[in-house]
């Protein structure tokens, strides 16, 4: 498991993207995407859906547990978002899953806030391999990072970075992609 973890529009996701990207074999990425507070049998239906289980999930928990068990003996990431709506019962049964000993899916728990939110599970946050935080950009930082994000900053000056940064980036990856966005815009 790992736990990538900053303020909101830090680039959490994109950076998560890139990292997966550069794996020397592709990995099967599967996306898991949880409303705000899920039940647990939400949750094990997001699984199935991620897991390509379809309909075939089973209607009792324990049957259901155990086919979702055997699907993660398959190697992938699955990949959680926003891991922080999660509430407590939700975060255990992730844990219990997880502990299951053929388990060969890599999960990774994304979001401003995650890592609180694991943390308030001790059992599961110390499953946890690795903890990432995904800061603020630093000043030498924006520049090489927008430049290699979007070809509309590859020539911008350092000092135009820079002034840029300070009165409307702010060091915020998404707000810099924003503003790509609108630069490039056709009208």
């Amino acid at each position: 498991m790992v736990c990538l973890y900053g303020d909101a529009g830090q680039g959490k996701t994109v950076a998560l993207q890139y990292a997966l990207s550069q794996m020397p074999h592709p990995a099967r990425v599967r996306r898991i995407h949880v409303g705000v507070h899920p039940t647990v049998p939400e949750l094990r239906r997001v699984l199935a859906d991620a897991l390509e289980l379809g309909r075939r999930l089973p209607r009792g928990a324990e049957e259901a547990d155990l086919m979702l068990v055997n699907a993660l003996r398959q190697p992938r990431v699955l990949v959680l978002d926003e891991a922080q709506r999660l509430p407590g019962p939700a975060l255990e049964f992730l844990r219990g899953l997880w502990d299951h000993p053929d388990t060969d899916t890599a999960l990774v728990l994304a979001g401003a806030g995650s890592e609180r939110a694991l943390r308030r599970v001790p059992a599961l946050a110390s499953r946890v391999l690795t903890w990432e935080l995904v800061p603020r950009l630093g000043l030498r930082e924006v520049a090489t990072v927008m430049a290699a994000f979007h070809p509309l900053w590859e020539d911008v000056t350092a000092d135009d970075v820079a002034w840029v940064d300070e009165h409307v980036g702010h060091g915020k990856f998404r707000t810099w992609a924003k503003l790509a966005s609108h630069l490039t815009a056709e009208t």
